[in-house]
């Protein structure tokens, strides 16, 4: 038998950005599917406000690009109306050059974090432990891992097409993850991705 201990952070709000993205979609006039051959949009989100944000970048058939930030302030009844802020990006480097790097974080490949959570764990010894059985005690063999769920925070959907190909992928919380498992591959990237675009267009500062 396996014993997985759960550590628990914040409070019990789970992203759920995902189940928004036609309505969030909707509020911007965008379409749910990506528009151009070359596009990537990162949708951010999370926690109990009703507050959301869509980067979104692409190359027309021009060869020119362009970066939007979308912020979404959805309708709440009884408390807010809807609000959006929509602004034009520029870029510190060129944007080809901040596409390539995006591939170079493999972001056509990434899975969704749901895929790896099988890595979220830290290993442990198995040892021999005393339980009660219908009133009699025994003694049983357990696995005694350990693992981090994070269950409040920042979570981000990831579309994007380039190079003949198309991805899809989610993460919650990638930063606080790998703060506890640095040696995951799959949160490195991530964890790239989103600081190549903080630093270039200076947006989701942490």
């Amino acid at each position: 038998m396996n014993k997985i201990f759960l550590v628990l952070f914040l409070s019990f709000s789970t992203f759920a950005i995902t189940q928004n993205i036609t309505e969030i979609n909707s509020d911007l006039k965008l379409s749910d599917s990506l528009t151009y051959e070359t596009e990537v949009r990162i949708y951010q989100g999370g926690g109990i406000t009703n507050y959301s944000s869509l980067f979104r970048m692409f190359k027309d058939k021009s060869e020119k690009w362009t970066a939007e930030f979308y912020e979404h302030y959805a309708k709440v009844n009884g408390q807010a109306k809807l609000r959006i802020e929509k602004q034009t990006l520029t870029s510190e480097k060129n944007m080809e050059f901040i596409f390539q790097n995006l591939v170079r974080s493999n972001i056509l490949d990434l899975p969704s974090l749901s895929e790896i959570r099988w890595k979220l764990v830290t290993r442990r010894n198995v040892e021999k432990v005393k339980k009660k059985y219908r009133g009699k005690e025994i003694e049983e063999y357990e696995l005694m891992n350990k693992q981090i769920a994070i269950l409040d925070g920042e979570g981000f959907k990831v579309q994007v097409k380039g190079w003949n190909r198309a991805n899809e992928f989610e993460f919650s919380n990638p930063d606080g993850y790998l703060k506890h498992y640095p040696e995951i591959d799959e949160l490195n990237y991530m964890c790239e991705i989103l600081e190549l675009i903080r630093t270039e267009f200076h947006i989701w500062k942490k």
